[in-house]
């Protein structure tokens, strides 16, 4: 079952609550893996005065305990997969991770932290690497659907078993 308690709904806060402190926090509930943090310098993803910029994702990804998939055709990922994207940048400068259903957990700049589809263009089409840890057992996250039984109970009989319940039954 995914675990989502305390990582949705956050509010922004670059190097404090962003996508990789969301990411790291998504591993260790989820999976018990602790993802080492990094520095992130302030918009590190744009080059500096001469036209050098960090790509803090891709220079530590392995240093973090993941390896980069061959594979960019969304058949070969799996949930738990990282999806990181270059969003207005020439370096990937946003993860997100993979669930069950096409979905994404993440943390973009200025929004609360979410699920989304992963279809939407600027995520689909801003892909730039696919990283998997091999700790991750994809099965964990099969997401459990919550119903009330009652529900499924036709409403005639519902009220039926209610007047028995009350003894106001007319047989």
């Amino acid at each position: 079952m995914i675990k989502t308690e305390g990582l949705l709904g956050r509010p922004f806060q670059h190097g404090v609550s962003d996508c990789y402190s969301l990411m790291r926090d998504f591993y260790r509930i989820n999976f018990g893996i602790d993802v080492p943090d990094i520095a992130r310098p302030n918009n590190w993803w744009e080059p500096d005065a001469e036209g050098k910029h960090l790509n803090l994702y891709l220079d530590h990804y392995s240093w973090a305990g993941f390896s980069i998939m061959t594979s960019m055709r969304p058949l070969d990922w799996r949930p738990g997969d990282v999806i990181l994207m270059a969003i207005r940048s020439s370096v990937a400068n946003h993860g997100a991770i993979l669930l069950p259903d096409g979905k994404i957990i993440h943390h973009l700049a200025g929004y609360l932290s979410q699920i989304e589809p992963y279809s939407r263009p600027l995520y689909r089409d801003t892909t730039v690497a696919i990283l998997r840890h091999p700790e991750v057992d994809p099965d964990k996250l099969h997401q459990e659907t919550e119903i009330d039984a009652w529900e499924l109970v036709p409403k005639r009989i519902r009220d039926q078993l209610e007047d028995a319940r009350q003894g106001t039954l007319d047989v």
